[in-house]
């Protein structure tokens, strides 16, 4: 049984011309194995929950990426005990590069560029090495593609791919100059509700939300989301979404109303608290390439494609945002106008210039993260780059 498991459990592990490497999932596995696990460059302040109920988060995403992987359980035997191999016992497959080194700006490698100060879509873990959301979501994609990745800090989409920086772009690709397209969304991002993890079976609504009281980060994106939705409910603000997790937590508020990734960051390290529901239709981050490279367009789309028909996308998801949904609208506040974004699939690689406009004001959400080892915090300008 254990040597069938391990035949299953042949994830995919890149070689382009080099040895072998750790294969995607198994970093996954890695990292959560490694032990406490601290973010000194995210900045969450007081929110400083212990690394090793995070490493146990991570094992549980992890947990998620085997079942992704196939590694069910012996069939016709549902109450056997599960076990996985361990990365010792599985054997290392080669996946061959599905785009020539010609397509690509470094031959055998894919390299990405993203904004490395969307924490915690992008951000420096206690090594300095970058990780977060988007960052194993590109290293999915270039582990499906047989390639190697590598990644460069960027801004935009244009200054990155028209620079020729990078092969592709994973951010916010609303706004796309002349010469380059989406090819696919990977992560929906919207001013949401946060509450004690008892109000989950219950869901919220603006009834609920007219006569509560609502802790939110002054001055930001969330609290405009607020009057534009007409809620009355009492407002009590903080400086930055740390402070209002810690209100909700001292029953100083009822509910929290923040973006989706920072309040889905949080919760995931925090059993009491839990996703409510979207308040507003969700933005996205998507990935983007140059029109002129149909070659590596088709490639990273189906590998795109892949990830997401898999549930390996999802499996990420998870990791980084807990129990929060991939898609929000499958989980909305009740009475709110929330509809799915007008998206492009990754299977329909555009061949027109994204010159499309778009009602998201990435340029109200101009921060920087700040060092945890200062003892500062995040606010939601800063972890939000899709502000409404």
């Amino acid at each position: 049984m254990k040597a069938a498991a391990a035949a299953r459990a042949n994830a995919p592990v890149r070689k382009c011309g080099v040895k072998y490497q750790v294969s995607w999932w198994e970093h996954i596995i890695c990292r959560a194995q490694r032990g406490p696990y601290t973010t000194q460059k995210a900045g969450f302040g007081d929110m400083r929950i212990g690394g090793l109920k995070h490493a146990a988060r991570l094992a549980t995403g992890a947990g998620a990426l085997v079942v992704v992987l196939g590694l069910s359980g012996c069939s016709g035997n549902p109450i056997s005990t599960f076990t996985t191999p361990t990365l010792s016992e599985v054997e290392r497959q080669t996946v061959e590069p599905t785009v020539s080194s010609d397509a690509l700006i470094t031959p055998c490698t894919l390299t990405v560029a993203l904004d490395t100060n969307d924490a915690p879509q992008a951000i420096e873990d206690s090594n300095g090495k970058l990780t977060g959301y988007v960052v194993d979501t590109a290293r999915a994609i270039a582990c499906r593609m047989g390639l190697k990745v590598t990644f460069v800090n960027a801004a935009s989409a244009d200054s990155a791919l028209n620079g020729k920086k990078a092969d592709i772009y994973i951010g916010d690709v609303s706004r796309v100059g002349s010469g380059v397209s989406s090819l696919g969304d990977c992560l929906y991002d919207a001013p949401s509700v946060f509450g004690k993890a008892g109000d989950g079976d219950q869901g919220v609504s603006l009834d609920n939300l007219n006569s509560a009281t609502l802790g939110v980060q002054n001055a930001s994106a969330s609290q405009e989301s607020l009057t534009k939705s007409g809620i009355t409910g009492s407002q009590k603000t903080y400086s930055n979404i740390n402070e209002c997790f810690q209100a909700l937590d001292s029953g100083e508020v009822d509910y929290v109303v923040c973006d989706s990734t920072a309040g889905g960051y949080l919760a995931r390290m925090d059993d009491k608290v839990t996703y409510l529901g979207a308040l507003q239709t969700p933005t996205t981050l998507g990935v983007a390439s140059l029109d002129s490279n149909s070659a590596l367009a088709k490639a990273v789309s189906e590998a795109l494609d892949n990830i997401t028909a898999d549930g390996t996308l999802e499996a990420v998801h998870s990791v980084w945002y807990g129990t929060m949904p991939y898609d929000l609208t499958t989980k909305t506040v009740s009475g709110a106008t929330v509809e799915k974004p007008d998206t492009t699939s990754s299977s329909e690689v555009a061949s027109t210039s994204g010159d499309s406009s778009s009602s998201s004001d990435s340029g109200s959400s101009a921060g920087s993260v700040e060092s945890q080892a200062e003892g500062k915090t995040i606010t939601d300008n800063d972890i939000n780059k899709l502000a409404d």
